[in-house]
């Protein structure tokens, strides 16, 4: 667990059972689940085709049936799309639930499925779990070696920083 300290109001081991169950609502609230579910309907009604190419026979297409489900949930239609973006990027059983979907839509950034996957079972400098700003170093570390010098300073954005997903 975290570092071992004193606490004198309680037990060491009902502060562990406190910290288990803060984790699980502070899950709840970063509502990576109810983001998923979204991009995963999204990605239903209009599936990713090869990297950044939809399986539909025209972007215009696309666009249309996002606007129309943004309409009809009440989001943004950049909500949605960024949410199916994220979700075609990590497929269920490859998400973590104890990380935001902020960090998986940063993450979501490298490219190599492998890499990716691995990265976010790579918890940051003994941390406990990812933070934003943790993943954009991530991701942004990758990008620097990568990317060739004219194209770091857009590379070290996440995608839904610097241009809207794929459609």
């Amino acid at each position: 667990m975290s570092v071992e300290f004193e606490v004198k109001a309680i037990s060491q081991a009902r502060y562990e059972q406190i910290v288990a169950e803060a984790r699980g609502v502070a899950e709840q609230l970063t509502q990576a689940h109810a983001q998923f579910t979204i991009g995963d309907r999204a990605l239903e009604i209009e599936p990713m085709g090869p990297p950044g190419r939809p399986v539909s026979d025209t972007a215009a297409r696309v666009e249309q049936s996002l606007t129309r489900l943004a309409k009809d949930i009440g989001l943004p239609v950049t909500t949605v799309e960024l949410a199916r973006w994220t979700a075609s990027r990590w497929p269920a059983d490859r998400r973590r639930k104890a990380e935001s979907f902020a960090v998986h839509q940063v993450l979501a950034g490298i490219e190599d499925d492998a890499e990716r996957f691995a990265a976010i079972d790579d918890l940051p400098g003994g941390k406990t779990h990812w933070t934003v700003d943790d993943a954009r170093r991530r991701v942004a570390s990758q990008a620097t070696t990568l990317a060739p010098p004219e194209e770091k300073d857009t590379a070290t954005q996440p995608p839904a920083q610097n241009r809207r997903p794929p459609v």
